[in-house]
């Protein structure tokens, strides 16, 4: 029986989601520069003619990973901005990346390609891709938005008092720091539960 529309572009979409889970992994462990297009296919079980109905390039598909990136940045900046509850921002996205960080998809991966990504951007000695500099520029909104928020926190004594950029400077290192320990540990890893994660930040007395 012949597939309908619908099947075939179900198809199509679960492939395309396989080569981008595969191109993810193999960026992430060996680096762009030393992945190319048959080893992606290979990784995703695919002909190597079958990927490029999908990516023409390894480039091409790098930036949609990195856009991807920088579009999920800033809805978390737009998340921060528009609560009016700072600790209720604080604790839907920690408890958010928590739970993808648990998982079994590739959300480290993912998290480490973006990091050499933003690296790459940051440096001036790299020709970074046009999409590596707007996750640059969506991180620096981010951190702002984040500051922003620590500030009203801090203002209705629900936040500890300091430095609210180093505050959120901190909370940022506290989570690059699990995905380091999950990626080397796996399923060994402890991560903390959400409570225990905005108990380092909420002022003494005060659960939020």
């Amino acid at each position: 029986m012949p597939r309908s529309p619908e099947q075939h572009e179900a198809m199509r979409a679960a492939t395309r989601e396989r080569v981008r889970s595969a191109a993810v992994r193999l960026f992430a462990r060996q680096g762009f520069a030393a992945v190319n297009m048959r080893q992606i296919a290979e990784e995703a079980g695919i002909s190597t003619g079958s990927i490029y109905r999908h990516f023409s390039t390894k480039e091409e598909l790098f930036e949609e990973l990195v856009a991807e990136a920088a579009t999920g940045m800033g809805a978390v900046a737009e998340l921060f901005r528009g609560s009016e509850s700072p600790v209720d921002s604080l604790r839907t996205f920690t408890d958010e990346f928590l739970s993808d960080l648990a998982g079994t998809g590739d959300f480290v991966e993912f998290f480490q390609l973006m990091h050499q990504a933003f690296t790459q951007g940051n440096s001036p000695e790299e020709d970074a891709p046009s999409a590596v500099g707007e996750l640059v520029t969506r991180n620096a909104e981010l951190l702002r938005a984040a500051v922003e928020l620590m500030e009203r926190g801090q203002a209705r004594g629900a936040l500890r008092e300091g430095p609210a950029d180093e505050l959120a400077s901190c909370y940022f290192a506290l989570l690059d720091g699990l995905v380091t320990m999950r990626s080397a540990l796996g399923e060994r890893c402890v991560l903390p539960s959400t409570s225990t994660v905005m108990g380092l930040l909420l002022k003494e007395g005060n659960d939020g």
